[in-house]
């Protein structure tokens, strides 16, 4: 809870004087959302990844890496929720935005792959 609280102490200063689509407005509500997360808290943190992926969307572009993350910590969050065709679905979206961006040998697309993987494992699809 202490680095939920200092996440959002944070981000209620940030509110002040900065814009919504600044990007520091977007890493502390990612911040946040990883923290709740963290803490078992899936449908908040997906709530919280929502808003920073569309506002990233919008201001950033959809391959941008804050919004890549913010695609991914949804998938996550849907995950830890027990929705993982959901968490499948947009682990692939993540994925293929990391490979047009950072390269398939990348390693944040690597991670992006297995995330895949793990969400198939979820559904017991083994094979593919």
């Amino acid at each position: 809870v202490q680095a939920e609280a200092l996440y959002r102490q944070c981000w209620e200063v940030r509110k002040k004087t900065l814009r919504e689509d600044h990007p520091d407005m977007l890493t502390s509500i990612n911040n946040i959302a990883y923290a709740l997360s963290n803490r078992g808290n899936y449908a908040q943190a997906e709530a919280m990844y929502q808003q920073c992926w569309e506002v990233s969307k919008k201001t950033l572009g959809e391959h941008h890496p804050v919004t890549l993350s913010s695609i991914n910590g949804i998938a996550n969050a849907l995950y830890g929720q027990g929705k993982y065709a959901q968490a499948e679905a947009l682990y692939r979206e993540c994925w293929e935005g990391m490979k047009k961006t950072l390269g398939e040998d990348h390693p944040d697309t690597l991670d992006s792959v297995n995330n895949v993987a793990i969400a198939l494992n979820g559904q017991g699809k083994y094979a593919q």
